[in-house]
């Protein structure tokens, strides 16, 4: 009896080592698997990782598989969008339009002396002198600005009044002349084409004169008239607004009444003067005072914008504007834009084609 429980006891024993060695050895294999790779070694302390009194199997080792790392896949991170609000236009992510930077101007040239100059008077202003109280280089620098844009004028000025000479086209002494002598006749002959087409209105329009004996003004006008009378031969019929005769009228003057003229031309102070054109054309020269020589310059302007006069005459209304390009000349021109915006130079040769120079 006390043979079997020592057998069963034994075999007891035995069934726990074995189950227990078996342990040890799955919790070393695992803890040997977790290490990092070493360098093998013979020194015992060096291997305690590996367990101080069980045996390793190198056969065992071999067949053991050894254990992967797991793969760790990286995702791409996206960009975060991030909307932009613009509160000028109260829209976002509107479109940005990046320019280009505009070209640098050439060194010394006028657009280049424009930006750079008033850059370098600032410097120089700021800085006048240096440390030992000499000018600085700073003023020396917009002072050869200064120089080249001097010297840039003035080749300019000789080059253009060379061309306006050379020129009859741009020389406006040929519509115009400035000497003494030459500007002389110019006026003589001014007034001379003047009186001539004052004497056509005279034949073909005249004058009528509203007045009234109650005008302080009146009597001077009617004293004007009379030598504007005079000079031109203009038919001139007085009317009267209260059906007087002014003080220093002649009794040979014909004195007509108002019959509702006034009105209907809309005429609100006296004197007025207004020229007549037959058979049914009516022009207000002046409402108020005017002079003689004010009242040849304002028929004459009526006539011209009234198609009263023959051409030969409106051409030589306005001596000064001989020459001028006309409003109609340059609608002309500016059908050819694309040829000219191409070619700026080109204007020349049209301008001469269109006034007929060439």
């Amino acid at each position: 009896m006390k043979k079997s429980k020592v057998l069963l006891l034994s075999a007891a024993l035995t069934f726990q080592v074995t189950h227990l060695y078996a342990a040890l050895t799955e919790q070393r294999q695992q803890a040997i698997s977790n290490q990092p790779p070493t360098q093998y070694s013979e020194n015992f302390y060096d291997r305690r990782s590996e367990g101080w009194y069980w045996y390793e199997d190198p056969e065992a080792k071999k067949k053991q598989k050894p254990v992967q790392p797991p793969v760790v896949v990286q995702q791409p991170v996206q960009p975060k969008k991030v909307d932009i609000y613009n509160p000028t236009t109260n829209t976002i992510n509107e479109p940005i339009v990046v320019q280009a930077a505009p070209a640098q101007p050439k060194p010394l040239s006028t657009e280049w002396l424009k930006v750079n100059m008033p850059k370098a008077l600032q410097a120089a202003m700021d800085n006048p002198t240096d440390e030992n109280g000499r000018p600085s280089k700073e003023v020396q620098t917009y002072m050869y600005m200064q120089r080249i844009a001097l010297d840039r004028s003035q080749n300019f000025s000789k080059a253009a009044s060379t061309v306006t000479q050379l020129d009859p086209f741009l020389d406006e002494t040929n519509r115009v002349p400035v000497d003494t002598a030459s500007n002389r006749v110019f006026v003589a002959a001014a007034e001379h084409d003047k009186k001539m087409i004052l004497e056509y209105l005279a034949q073909t329009t005249g004058l009528w004169f509203f007045y009234d004996t109650s005008c302080s003004f009146c009597s001077s006008q009617y004293e004007f008239l009379k030598d504007f009378k005079v000079d031109n031969k203009f038919k001139i019929f007085n009317i009267s607004m209260d059906g007087k005769r002014l003080p220093k009228m002649g009794n040979d003057e014909i004195i007509l009444p108002d019959k509702g003229q006034a009105v209907n031309l809309r005429l609100r102070i006296t004197p007025s003067i207004v020229l007549l054109a037959p058979p049914n054309n009516f022009y207000v020269v002046s409402q108020g005072l005017i002079t003689q020589s004010s009242l040849e310059s304002k028929i004459l302007l009526v006539a011209e914008q009234q198609n009263l006069l023959p051409k030969h005459l409106k051409d030589k209304l306005d001596p000064y504007s001989k020459g001028i390009i006309t409003p109609q000349q340059m609608n002309r021109m500016q059908e050819v834009e694309k040829e000219l915006n191409d070619d700026p130079t080109k204007i020349v040769d049209y301008i001469k084609k269109v006034v007929g120079n060439e």
